[in-house]
């Protein structure tokens, strides 16, 4: 079975977790997931009682083939450095980690490895998830983890040179809308007497 490997179970772990299941994309025996901290694997474990749950990163890569990173920037050369000495190099590397490019990940792992950037939206089904793959990952690998995301929203494929720009439009576009509608709504409460509340379901 290609179990799903989760390290990190912080917001983003989290909510991946919750949206793959949630969606019947992955049944719990079909997860494994990795935490530093017990707490962490305690609130995995409780929210979770059949899911995997792996003492180490490096146990984590020994169960798993696709193996999503969703640690912080700053933690993620630590992981590589721990889990890279016992892959085969057959792994696929999804990394969610913000500004760390395929180029930096494939110097140390140079087998099959994709960024994704979910947003949060993405933790009620309604997100976008900006994917991009390295060189390497053939087409079983794509369609995998495009139908892990699509699970929780919208995917769209991009170029690593558009994730700024379309991780901007995808992340703060969804509140800047929410604030237009929200300012117009209040704008004809107040020109007309229309109660605030009414305005405001009435321009959503």
């Amino acid at each position: 079975m290609d179990c799903v490997g989760i390290i990190g179970y912080g917001h983003m772990g989290s909510m991946l977790v919750n949206g793959f299941l949630a969606s019947g994309v992955l049944g719990t025996d079909e997860i494994v997931v990795a935490s530093r901290g017990q707490k962490s694997r305690d609130a995995c474990a409780a929210a979770w009682p059949r899911i995997g749950i792996a003492a180490t990163n490096r146990e984590l890569v020994r169960r798993c083939r696709t193996i999503i990173i969703a640690v912080r920037p700053q933690e993620m050369r630590e992981i590589l450095h721990e889990i890279v000495p016992v892959m085969d190099g057959d792994e696929h590397i999804v990394s969610l980690a913000a500004g760390i490019s395929l180029q930096e990940i494939e110097g140390e792992f140079p087998g099959s490895v994709t960024r994704a950037i979910p947003t949060v939206t993405s933790a009620v089904g309604q997100g976008t998830t900006l994917v991009c793959h390295g060189r390497q990952v053939g087409m079983h690998d794509a369609l995998r983890v495009e139908g892990l995301f699509s699970s929780i929203g919208n995917v769209v494929l991009v170029g690593e040179s558009d994730i700024p720009a379309a991780t901007l439009l995808s992340s703060c576009g969804p509140g800047l809308l929410a604030a237009i509608i929200e300012e117009l709504a209040g704008a004809t409460a107040r020109a007309s007497g229309l109660p605030p509340g009414r305005a405001l379901v009435l321009a959503t």
